[in-house]
Formats: structure tokens, C-alpha cells, sequence
């Protein structure tokens, strides 16, 4: 029995699970500091204006650049080839463009608080998707390659330098600051992957005209859905904020971050969780395995629910110095909302776990489009309150949504 577990542990695949898994919570978790800093470093209108705008930053670049590296993955580990992967590099710099033009432009679609910035701000975004793409291509590719140790440093490498150049970029260029470290981390990450597969793979056709039409096409056919599915989560997270930011603007947008910033504390542990829940239910198939995450992440995360909502005030004023009804109320109802997020992340996870990731898919579609709905009808009237309101109901009928779905999965199964 010994050596069988040596034999496990001993594998590559748990290794390389290991190294994901470390480097993906430090990202999560040098993600949540970044935001921690900002909240810290700039004013409340500031700060609200960041939290409007990144969720655009990172529902493009996830768009146009994110989605097409699992494909890569994916088509290199089958084929066994590289030698079409600059090709797909040169179609993600155009795909790339295209990204950071459209969000300079939706400056004036969205209007309201996001008419109101200034364009320097979103030229320095449109670098940062354009910058994202080459990131981008190099996960994809390594991770094809199974290069898995240097995949898991290129997130350690950017989370790190987004962190560390933060406060002196803030102090430097003020507001301007946080897009140009997000700007950098991209970037020397993006450096160090492609040095990483410079003795692997040739560029010297990167200026040529030329491109594999057959296989861009077979990577775009696999990798959009993908993007979908990525870029739909990551909106649903942040809809609120962006709702809020064109309605009502930037300061009430900060008044309203954070509150979300603390109540997002809680998705530290549902990801830390469901990192090990989709490959241990994949081979399992054992409910049990999904009702021990429920419950451990229900007994980390009750206390913080608690607290939130007994000193919501104390709180606020402590982190940031900030004594506000609304936001002191928005905490209360946010902690609730992200209890049960964090609940329909382990039941995401779990369903991916069996094979059924069409499921969150479908239900976080609907999600977006009630959550879309309720903030436009609750934020004029109630403020940011509403904004709050909608992400719980939203929030309880996502969770409800993934939560049938397993149940009716494991009826069906047994």
C-alpha cells in the first residue's frame, strides 16, 4: 500500500496538479491584494472608477485572448506539433487589437460614469489586451507541452509584479497606476514564457504574411465557447459594479466596492476548494465528495457572514475609514450573496468534475441576464442598495439553478 501512494505521489500528473493548483490560489489570492491595495492607495472615486473599468479590461482580454490557449492545449497535445502555433500567435496580436479598440470605444457606448473618464485611461487598457495576447499564447502553448512548472510561474511572475510595482506606480501616476502595472505584469510575464519556448519553437516566420487558415480555424472553433463561457463568469461577478458606474458614476461606485472587495474574501475559499473537487469527482463520482466541500467551505466562511453582518459599519471604517449607511448595509447584503456564489463555484466544479460543464454554462447565462434586469431596474431607485439586492437574488437563483443539477445528476446516476 506504501508504494502504491508513493507511486501516485511520485506521478507527474500529481505533481503538475500540485504546481496549478499552488500558483492558481497565489493568483486568486495577489488578486484580491491588488484590489485590497487600490482601496487603500486611492480615493473613493478613484477606487470606483478602477472597479468600473477592470471588469471591461478583463471580459475583453478573457474574450479575444483567454479563450483560445485551452484550444491550443488542447490540439498540441493530440497533434503532437507546433509548428502552426506562431501562426495562431499572429491571429491573437490581430484579435488582440481588435479587443482593446472596441473597449476605447465603449467609452461612448456605455455612457454615464464611463463617458466621463478620461481617454488616457483606456488607451493604457488597450495596451494591456494587446499585451495579454502574448501571455496568453505562451500559457497555451506550454501547457500543451506540458511545460506545467513554467506555466505555473508565468501567474506567480505576473501576480507578483502587479502587486509589488502597485504602490510605487499609484504613487507615480496616480489612477493611472494599477492599469500600468497590470500592463507590466502581462508583459514580463509574456517574456519570460516565450524565452522559455525560444529553444522549442521557431519565430522565424512571425513577420510573415502567411498563416494555417485550416488550423486557426479548428482553434477559434474550440476556444469561443470557452471565452463565452470565462467571460460570461467573470461579468456576472462584476455586473453590478459596471451598472453602477454608468448610472450613478465613480464615487458611488467606490462607496459600493468596498463592500464587495470584503465580501469577495469568501471566494478565496470556495477556490481553494474547488481546485482539488473537478479532478477528485471526476474519478470518484461520490456525492460525499460534494457534500464535504459544501459543508467546509459553509464552516470557513459563516464566521466572516456573521461578522459582516453584526459590525458591517466597524468594519468599513476600519479597513478604508469609511462611515456610510448604504455601504454598511450593501456589506450585509453582499456577504449573504457571496455565500452562496461560493456555494455555486464548489457546484460548478463538482458538475465539471462529472463531465457536465454545460450545466453552469447554461444557468450562468440565465443568471447574467436576471442580474442585468434587476440592476437596471433597482439602482435608480434604490442606489447602490439595489445593486446589492440584485446580486443576491441573482446570486440565490444560480446556486439554486447548479445545485438541481447535481441532485438531478447523481438521481439519475444511481
Amino acid at each position: 500500500m506504501i508504494k502504491s501512494f508513493k507511486k501516485i505521489f511520485g506521478e507527474g500528473l500529481f505533481k503538475d496538479s500540485l504546481f496549478v493548483a499552488i500558483s492558481n490560489i497565489y493568483s486568486k489570492f495577489m488578486a484580491y491584494i491588488f484590489y485590497f491595495i487600490t482601496a487603500i492607495f486611492l480615493g473613493t472615486e478613484s477606487f470606483g472608477l478602477l472597479r468600473g473599468l477592470l471588469p471591461l479590461l478583463d471580459v475583453f482580454t478573457i474574450f479575444f485572448c483567454s479563450g483560445i490557449p485551452p484550444s491550443m492545449a488542447k490540439h498540441i497535445s493530440e497533434d503532437g506539433t507546433t509548428n502552426w502555433t506562431v501562426d495562431i500567435l499572429k491571429v491573437m496580436f490581430i484579435l488582440s487589437i481588435v479587443g482593446a479598440l472596441l473597449l476605447i470605444l465603449s467609452k461612448n457606448i456605455l455612457g454615464g460614469g464611463y463617458k466621463q473618464v478620461s481617454l488616457d485611461i483606456y488607451l493604457v487598457l488597450g495596451v494591456a489586451i494587446i499585451l495579454s495576447s502574448i501571455i496568453s499564447w505562451s500559457r497555451g502553448v506550454l501547457q500543451g507541452l506540458l511545460k506545467i512548472k513554467v506555466l505555473s510561474l508565468t501567474w506567480i511572475i505576473e501576480s507578483s509584479l502587479k502587486v509589488l510595482s502597485l504602490p510605487i506606480l499609484i504613487i507615480m501616476y496616480g489612477v493611472l497606476g494599477p492599469f500600468i502595472s497590470i500592463s507590466v505584469g502581462y508583459a514580463l510575464s509574456g517574456i519570460y514564457g516565450i524565452l522559455k519556448l525560444s529553444s522549442i519553437i521557431s519565430f522565424k516566420n512571425i513577420t510573415s504574411l502567411k498563416i494555417n487558415i485550416q488550423m486557426v480555424k479548428k482553434i477559434l472553433f474550440y476556444g469561443v465557447p470557452i471565452a463565452l463561457s470565462t467571460a460570461s463568469y467573470r461579468l456576472l461577478n462584476d455586473l453590478d459594479s459596471m451598472f453602477i458606474m454608468a448610472l450613478l458614476g465613480s464615487y458611488e461606485n467606490g462607496l459600493y466596492g468596498y463592500p464587495s472587495l470584503l465580501s469577495r474574501g469568501a471566494f478565496l475559499f470556495a477556490f481553494a476548494i474547488s481546485v482539488p473537487l473537478v479532478p477528485r469527482i471526476a474519478k470518484s463520482k461520490d456525492i460525499n465528495d460534494f457534500k464535504k466541500s459544501i459543508i467546509l467551505n459553509f464552516i470557513a466562511i459563516l464566521p466572516l457572514i456573521i461578522i459582516f453582518n453584526l459590525f458591517p459599519s466597524e468594519i468599513l471604517k476600519l479597513f478604508f475609514g469609511v462611515v456610510n449607511l448604504d455601504s454598511s448595509f450593501s456589506l450585509r447584503i453582499l456577504s449573504i450573496s457571496a455565500g452562496f456564489m461560493s456555494s455555486y463555484t464548489l457546484c460548478s466544479s463538482a458538475l465539471q468534475g462529472l463531465g457536465r460543464a454545460e450545466i453552469p454554462l447554461y444557468v450562468l447565462i440565465i443568471g447574467i441576464l436576471i442580474n442585468g434586469i434587476l440592476n437596471y431596474a433597482l439602482i435608480p431607485i434604490y442606489g447602490i442598495i439595489g445593486g446589492a439586492i440584485a446580486t443576491l437574488i441573482s446570486s440565490i437563483f444560480i446556486f439554486i439553478g447548479v445545485f438541481i443539477g447535481i441532485l438531478k445528476y447523481y438521481k439519475d446516476y444511481t
